[in-house]
C-alpha cells in the first residue's frame, strides 16, 4: 500500500509531548487512532499511534501520539515527516495530492531534464506545476496535453512542452 505525507513536525506545542505539524490538509481527524510512519531526512523512522489532533491555524495542527509523553520526546521528532496509507484517507491507488508532486524530477518526453518541481499553484481551472526557481522557472498547467506521465516509484514527471513555456 502506498504511503502519503500528510505533514512535517516543526516542534513541540506543550510540555506533554504534543507536536506542531505543518500540513496542507484541512481535516486529518480521520487519523485519530491510526498508526502512522514518521521519517526524517536521514532515514530514521518510527511507527506511532495518533491519539488526538487539534487545529492551531489553517496550516498548523497539534498532534498527540500515544508513545510520546513529554516535551523531550516530542522535541526529538522535530523535522520528521508523517506518512499514512492512502486508503486511510479514502484515496484510491491512482489518486494523489498536488503536494505529492513537489520534489519530483521533471523531464521532457525526449528525456531532457527540466529540474525539480518546486511548487504546485492551485487555480480555479487546474493546478500549475512550477519547475525550478527564479529566472529559470517553468510553469506547466496540470492537463493531459502537457503532463504525459507521473511515475511515483521513480519520482519523475514527464512533460511535453510547447514553444514559449521555457524561459
Amino acid at each position: 500500500m502506498e504511503l502519503i505525507s500528510v505533514g512535517k513536525i516543526s516542534g513541540t506545542h506543550h510540555l506533554m509531548g504534543t507536536v506542531k505539524v505543518a500540513s496542507n490538509f484541512q481535516d486529518l481527524s480521520i487519523l485519530v487512532g491510526s498508526k502512522v510512519l514518521i521519517k526524517n531526512t536521514s532515514g530514521m523512522s518510527k511507527i506511532l499511534t495518533i491519539t488526538n489532533i487539534k487545529k492551531i491555524s489553517p496550516k498548523r495542527l497539534a498532534f498527540d501520539f500515544e508513545e510520546i509523553t513529554n516535551k523531550t520526546e516530542g522535541t526529538a521528532l522535530s523535522g520528521y515527516s508523517i506518512y499514512v496509507r492512502k486508503d486511510i484517507l479514502g484515496m484510491d491507488e491512482d489518486e494523489y495530492y498536488a503536494s505529492d508532486i513537489v520534489g519530483m524530477k521533471a523531464i521532457t518526453v525526449e528525456g531532457e531534464s527540466l529540474g525539480e518541481i518546486t511548487d504546485v499553484m492551485e487555480t480555479a481551472g487546474h493546478d500549475i506545476y512550477v519547475i525550478g526557481s527564479g529566472k529559470e522557472e517553468i510553469m506547466v498547467p496540470s492537463v493531459e496535453e502537457f503532463v504525459k506521465n507521473i511515475d511515483f516509484e521513480k519520482r519523475i514527471v514527464t512533460f511535453e512542452l510547447i514553444e514559449g513555456m521555457r524561459p
